[in-house]
């Protein structure tokens, strides 16, 4: 290992630990418990990789096993991030998916064997106690099964990170802020570093398998290519500067009611009046009978589909038949039934009444809620259970 590689870690690990630091006193707005968490384990794994790479330290098993762990734990907690910034609360660690507890715990439990062999000698095997085959072979089993789960973990996480935040970005966009807010962002280049790791990992358990743990371009690259884009992230995670959001202007409001009232668009639609009035027919008995409003990622597309017509038919008759956007369309079926359920349903929670009605987040749920009634959920039901017991 030569100067500029150790340089690089060292730069690495610092700008992780002193962004985790910084962060909470750069930008007091934030809800960043996770994601200081994300970037200390960002810096403890280059600090487990240094000491696996570098030719004079001892227990080389124990820091690859170390590195695994940690990599098995950064999509996980960029999961737990997102919904820390999205929800604007701070979830525990159970609120990870049950399917990824299992996943993590099973990839922790083929981490031992390799923890087990660590010893004081600067190679991986010991030469004074060398392990049989069979031992091996166990031991590079067990390794692979770890990989193979993280491999899988990583796209599973990101696409269920990549639904939630387009929930958000919809839901900023129909409350007229900046779609590019600053924690979206960046949110977006920790995305990026998972990625990269994710990729980076592949390409040396490649190299491992069929070239060999040493030298030459295979291992040092990859690792230079991840502490590079690291940086990199990190120096644009620095720069981001919270944007105020401002009220909507009338122009916004213009703008939001041509979106509703645009018919003019539609003047050449084949669509005639007896298939637009089937259409309706149908939207309204998947909302009203079906409740499909209750399926937090219901989407056109998915809602087209259900009702076997063309998304681009169900869109023309929601905005021109109905004179709104799909997203609003849904929120006022979900908002009725969340009305209805503050009032007969009085001791159960308003999260549980926002997640049967088909929001993902409390926050979601508020924003949409006092878009509608200029209040809040809890406001409405304090005000209606008073008006009630009077």
């Amino acid at each position: 290992m030569n100067i500029f590689q150790t340089s690089l870690f060292a730069i690495a690990i610092g700008y992780c630990l002193l962004s985790a630091a910084s962060l909470h006193n750069l930008l007091p707005q934030w809800r960043l418990r996770y994601f200081s968490v994300f970037l200390l384990l960002e810096a403890v794994g280059f600090g487990f990789e240094w000491l696996m790479l570098h030719p004079g330290t001892g227990f080389k098993s124990l820091w690859l096993g170390g590195l695994m762990q940690l990599s098995l734990l950064i999509a996980p907690c960029l999961w737990l991030c997102t919904l820390e910034i999205t929800r604007q609360q701070t979830p525990g660690p159970t609120a990870l998916p049950e399917l990824h507890k299992w996943l993590l715990l099973m990839a922790s439990l083929c981490l031992l064997p390799l923890l087990l062999s660590a010893h004081a000698g600067t190679d991986f095997g010991n030469p004074a106690a060398p392990v049989s085959t069979h031992h091996a072979v166990f031991i590079h089993g067990c390794m692979l099964i770890s990989i193979a789960i993280f491999i899988l973990q990583v796209p599973m996480l990101v696409v269920r990170i990549r639904l939630l935040l387009q929930e958000y970005d919809q839901q900023i966009f129909a409350n007229f802020s900046n779609p590019y807010e600053y924690s979206l962002q960046a949110l977006k280049w920790l995305l990026l570093i998972l990625l990269v790791k994710w990729l980076m990992a592949i390409l040396r358990t490649l190299h491992c398998m069929y070239i060999g743990p040493v030298g030459g371009l295979g291992i040092n690259l990859f690792m230079t290519v991840e502490i590079i884009f690291t940086l990199r992230a990190l120096f644009a995670l620095w720069r981001l500067k919270p944007l105020v959001v401002t009220p909507a202007s009338p122009s916004d409001i213009t703008l939001a009611a041509s979106i509703k009232t645009n018919a003019d668009k539609y003047t050449n639609s084949p669509l005639d009046e007896g298939i637009r009035r089937r259409i309706k027919i149908k939207l309204h008995t998947a909302m009203e009978n079906e409740k499909l409003y209750a399926q937090s990622s219901l989407s056109l597309k998915q809602l087209s589909e259900h009702l076997r017509e063309s998304p681009h038919y169900v869109s023309q008759v929601i905005n021109q038949d109905l004179q709104t956007n799909f997203y609003e369309w849904i929120n006022r079926y979900r908002i009725n039934a969340a009305r209805q359920a503050l009032l007969t349903c009085p001791d159960k929670t308003i999260i549980a009444i926002a997640e049967d009605a088909g929001f993902n987040s409390k926050s979601t749920f508020n924003t949409a809620f006092r878009q509608q009634l200029q209040m809040t959920p809890s406001e409405y039901r304090r005000q209606n259970l008073a008006s009630t017991n009077n």
